[in-house]
């Protein structure tokens, strides 16, 4: 029964890293991007869940009884090492740090471009009404 459970949790998690990646990354309409939506959209979901991955993977692995043996055991280590990666550049997201285009959307990196301009704009207005 606990096969099941672990069967179960690659799939939904792969599913929901898949829907992530596809979906999210490619908004046509972004105006949930200021909502209290947006770090779960960009950064929890596609970045925390390789880590839900690799644990069913390993959960699998160890029912089968290490089938492998140091082979799988070393690509899996392989995968949790990216899951780890993966997860700290999502936090670094969480946080609020400006990614650059391979790791935050490209209509993310758009929008935060115009909104600096915009800013700077006032800014500039500002002065000069001083």
């Amino acid at each position: 029964m606990e096969i099941l459970l672990w069967i179960g949790i690659l799939v939904v998690t792969t599913a929901v890293f898949i829907f992530y990646m596809f979906h999210v990354r490619f908004q046509e309409n972004a105006e949930w991007y200021d909502d209290w939506r947006a770090p779960g959209n960009l950064w929890i979901m596609p970045y925390w869940t390789p880590a839900g991955i690799f644990g069913a993977l390993f959960g699998l692995y160890e029912l089968s009884g290490y089938w492998g043996g140091v082979v799988v055991f070393n690509l899996l280590r392989v995968v949790a090492i990216i899951a780890i990666l993966m997860g700290l550049i999502g936090l670094l997201g969480l946080l609020g740090i400006p990614l650059p285009w391979p790791f935050a959307p490209r209509w993310v990196v758009e929008r935060r471009k115009k909104d600096r301009a915009e800013r700077k704009a006032r800014r500039r207005r500002r002065k000069e009404g001083e």
